[in-house]
């Protein structure tokens, strides 16, 4: 008689040299009634896009899933998922076709629905992605959204500290015991709504720590006018090199403000200037300019 594959992958979980990971299936949950006391909307979403540049390149697919979790940072209930391929009216480049899947064949004539998307994107109380500071600017430019509040999850957690050894979301997946087929909006959305709803060592969910972190003030230094010669201190202390705007800045906490600020009047500035600082919410955080 054969065995059950449900009793093969527990036997082999239960042995020291194997490992079973499980796809991950859709996540449904209903909740009846109204939000209660404590309740937020999150929009959670991935876009595919041709490209890195925001102010170039187009988005080829929007995923766009709207839940509703509770004060623990669980997810009590979920939305329908939308998804939209859209044209960009150009070919899409080879190697996004051998990334994604999506040829120039899936998205003839199709386009994402301005006043659905537009909608499902305000209406919620918070957006979150997985790497927001590329789908941000991509979102903002497609529906010139106004000033809302984002989550991060790839860059709002420490997920080293919580024993995770990378950060990417196949990554984080798998040491959490499950694997899907990334690079697709719809299927990147489901991933990561399990991985919000994941119990870290301490007991609280990720999504519970996302928005305790999320929610926290910081600031953004910028080291206009940096000597060259400051520039190994400035990329060593984690400052990052806007092109753009042709300056170094980084983000710090708000508790952290002050000493940064010391920090580079001493190391870069050589106490004669100071560096501009000025603070940022979840409001403003991953936009396209810190």
């Amino acid at each position: 008689m054969p065995v059950p594959i449900g009793t093969l992958a527990r036997a082999l979980d239960r042995h020291p040299d194997y490992r079973v990971l499980r796809r991950v299936g859709r996540m449904e949950r209903r909740e009846a009634g109204y939000a209660r006391t404590g309740e937020l909307s999150v929009c959670v979403l991935d876009v595919e896009t041709m490209g890195l540049d925001h102010r170039t390149d187009r988005i080829i697919e929007l995923s766009l899933q709207t839940v509703r979790i509770n004060a623990h940072g669980r997810i009590v209930s979920t939305g329908r998922n939308n998804s939209w391929l859209e044209d960009p009216g150009m070919p899409i480049p080879p190697e996004i076709v051998k990334v994604t899947g999506i040829t120039d064949a899936d998205v003839a004539g199709r386009s994402i629905s301005e006043g659905e998307a537009y909608g499902e994107l305000t209406t919620a109380d918070l957006l979150l992605s997985h790497n927001a500071a590329f789908d941000r600017p991509f979102v903002d430019m497609r529906f010139d959204l106004p000033p809302l509040p984002w989550i991060c999850s790839l860059n709002d957690l420490d997920w080293k500290a919580h024993g995770f050894d990378g950060r990417s979301l196949t990554q984080l997946l798998l040491q959490c015991g499950w694997f899907f087929e990334a690079h697709r909006a719809a299927g990147d959305v489901n991933a990561l709504l399990h991985l919000l709803d994941h119990r870290l060592d301490g007991g609280g969910t990720v999504m519970k720590e996302l928005l305790v972190n999320a929610a926290r003030p910081t600031w953004i230094v910028e080291a206009v006018g940096a000597p060259m010669s400051a520039r190994g201190a400035l990329k060593a202390r984690g400052y990052r090199w806007d092109a753009d705007r042709r300056t170094w800045w980084r983000t710090v906490a708000d508790a952290d403000g002050q000493a940064e600020q010391d920090w580079a009047i001493d190391h870069v500035y050589g106490g004669l200037h100071s560096p501009v600082v000025r603070g940022m919410t979840w409001k403003e955080r991953y936009a396209a300019t810190p």
